[in-house]
């Protein structure tokens, strides 16, 4: 059995003086998640923010920016275009689309090259690719505009690849597998503090989590199968130390590889470091007024493993 755990990202910010994009309703929301071939599984809310958690992921709401974020063979970008046919590109401050490389590219409904055609009939863009080709990599797109993030706007992502089988273990379904039992077991639920928190364990595996205080979220999202295992982890709560964060996030998965990924306003120069050795290390001003770090890990290994045996 297998599932496509990296994700396709959009996060966008009206421009001012729009309407608030939480009076859409949930009704609205719904079909947009539809649009990309997802469906919403529950939905949380605060003062500040409405959190859709996606039988493919998550979606997160305020009244004036939105991060969606699909994975398996979802259509992220007919979500992306239905948001630009409804509020016209002018109605945007700063869109951001990002694609991780996927492990079997040839499942999905399209590539970051077919995106990018779509998107750029309808807005002036440019696009990166962070990291190697051949290797770990994420394909970014923004809307070529120029726009200057608040101070304390970061993002951090952490995509973990080959996690460790026995944190993989707590996130398969069965009799004992509850969510009480991943709260208790997995760590999860206390990587950060003082969060609402709705999640959902899939049947035969999987897991994803949202989180939200305030305006501020973090959301995991874990495909734990043996050939393919994928966790990702992402917040916008990068306050004090993000490396706790990081060590924190990696010390209860333990992958073989991360990519660790930051975007940050070009005024800041928040540094992030991660204790694996680093392969790759990527960083880029985008003219939309952000600077993106990207250091792909790797896990040191010991000895030489067996083959996979592939059945057929």
């Amino acid at each position: 059995m297998f599932f496509e755990g990296p994700e396709k990202k959009v996060e966008l910010a009206l421009a001012p003086g729009r309407p608030s994009l939480r009076s859409r309703g949930h009704e609205y929301w719904k079909g947009i998640v539809a649009k990309a071939n997802a469906q919403v599984l529950s939905t949380i809310s605060n003062e500040s923010m409405d959190a859709y958690l996606l039988s493919e992921s998550s979606l997160f709401v305020t009244d004036t920016w939105l991060t969606m974020i699909t994975c398996g063979r979802t259509d992220l970008v007919a979500a992306v275009i239905q948001l630009v046919d409804d509020f016209g590109t002018d109605g945007f401050q700063y869109l951001v689309y990002e694609r991780k490389n996927a492990h079997h590219q040839e499942y999905q409904p399209s590539n970051f090259f077919d995106d990018c055609r779509r998107l750029t009939d309808r807005m002036p863009a440019k696009s990166y690719r962070f990291g190697d080709g051949d290797d770990h990599h994420v394909f970014l797109f923004h809307l070529d505009k120029p726009y200057t993030p608040a101070a304390e706007d970061l993002t951090l992502e952490i995509l973990m690849h080959g996690i460790d089988p026995q944190a993989s273990r707590v996130f398969m379904s069965g009799p004992s597998r509850k969510k009480d039992f991943i709260r208790d077991k997995s760590g999860v639920w206390s990587i950060l503090s003082g969060f609402q928190v709705d999640d959902y364990l899939f049947e035969p595996m999987g897991y994803s989590l949202n989180a939200i205080r305030g305006s501020k979220y973090y959301t995991i999202h874990v495909t734990p199968q043996k050939i393919g295992s994928y966790v990702s982890f992402e917040t916008n709560a990068v306050e004090g130390d993000a490396n706790e964060t990081i060590t924190r996030v990696l010390d209860l998965f333990k992958p073989q590889s991360c990519d660790v990924v930051l975007f940050q306003p070009q005024s800041s120069r928040q540094k992030i470091r991660c204790y694996y050795p680093i392969k790759r290390a990527v960083r880029q001003n985008l003219s939309c007024g952000y600077r993106v770090t990207f250091d792909h890990h790797f896990k040191p290994v010991e000895g030489a493993a067996p083959a996979v045996e592939i059945v057929l």
